[in-house]
């Protein structure tokens, strides 16, 4: 009985440990971004009246509004900029995708000498710093004509040396005996490729284009050097470029354009979150 009784106790206790660590989660991570969202909803006056002090005035608007959103829209070309993101990062996943799926399946499927380093080649481009690529690889956009298009946005990227781990080790968990049962078939590489490896590792895929997606979406930097036409504009830049030089930012339009770009993010790791997890935790797992 007592031993019963220790067992209920140490229980209860893991359950209440794990409440406060998901209340402190909560707290750190969730209610900044509710205080955003809330302030999206407000004139410029009353967002930081209503923060001090910090209450549920703070997380709730009493009159709340549309202006912030409307004005981003119809002045500053949200809309066109939440298009071109779409595309770019639609793009990019399909291209992720397709290229990083063909070199994983070279690298584990087909058997050569050097396979191994190859890859870790590959991978060793993953430590170099994305600052360190802007000038040459704008040098190279440039020359090539591709310099303030959608294109440009994207076509860097679409070779993911993270992609490429991601798949490989998916792939690696395949058991060869497939291949072997298609070729007696009489299937070739590409029927493979396409019937019987790809179908199998579509969680991989699925976290893939969701990481791949992310990154694109929230990229800042490449398409502030590669895109200067205001109709070319991503989300990030046209948030960024809202406040006019010398002006007071309007913190209500801020934080509406913080809002409306994370809308996307956030549907999408919703749907998606399962096989994300997933995923990535194939990618611990040796093959």
């Amino acid at each position: 009985m007592r031993s019963n009784k220790v067992l209920v106790v140490r229980a209860t206790l893991r359950v209440l440990a794990a409440g406060v660590i998901l209340a402190a989660i909560i707290v750190v991570f969730l209610l900044p971004y509710a205080w955003i969202v809330a302030s999206s909803f407000k004139p410029q006056a009353t967002i930081f009246r209503d923060l001090n002090p910090v209450g549920w005035r703070s997380f709730v608007p009493i009159n709340p509004t549309l202006d912030n959103v409307v004005h981003l829209f119809t002045q500053r070309g949200v809309g066109r900029a939440l298009l071109n993101s779409a595309i770019i990062s639609a793009c990019q996943v399909a291209g992720t995708l397709t290229l990083c799926s063909l070199a994983a399946y070279g690298l584990t499927r087909i058997r050569f000498r050097g396979s191994g380093i190859v890859f870790v080649l590959i991978l060793m481009t993953f430590l170099l710093p994305i600052e360190s690529l802007m000038v040459p690889l704008y040098q190279v956009v440039a020359h090539i004509g591709l310099q303030d298009t959608l294109v440009a946005a994207f076509i860097p990227w679409i070779a993911s040396p993270f992609g490429l781990f991601l798949l490989r080790q998916a792939f690696e968990e395949l058991p060869r005996e497939l291949d072997d049962a298609a070729t007696i078939d009489g299937a070739g590489h590409l029927r493979i490729f396409w019937s019987i490896v790809l179908p199998n590792v579509r969680t991989a895929l699925a976290t893939l284009a969701l990481v791949t997606f992310l990154f694109s979406w929230n990229s800042f930097l490449w398409p502030l050097v590669i895109l200067q036409s205001p109709e070319n504009q991503v989300i990030q830049l046209a948030i960024a470029q809202s406040v006019a030089p010398g002006q007071l930012p309007n913190w209500g339009e801020t934080f509406a354009g913080a809002t409306v770009a994370t809308l996307p993010l956030i549907l999408l790791f919703v749907f998606l979150q399962r096989f994300f997890v997933r995923g990535i935790a194939m990618t611990g797992v040796k093959g």
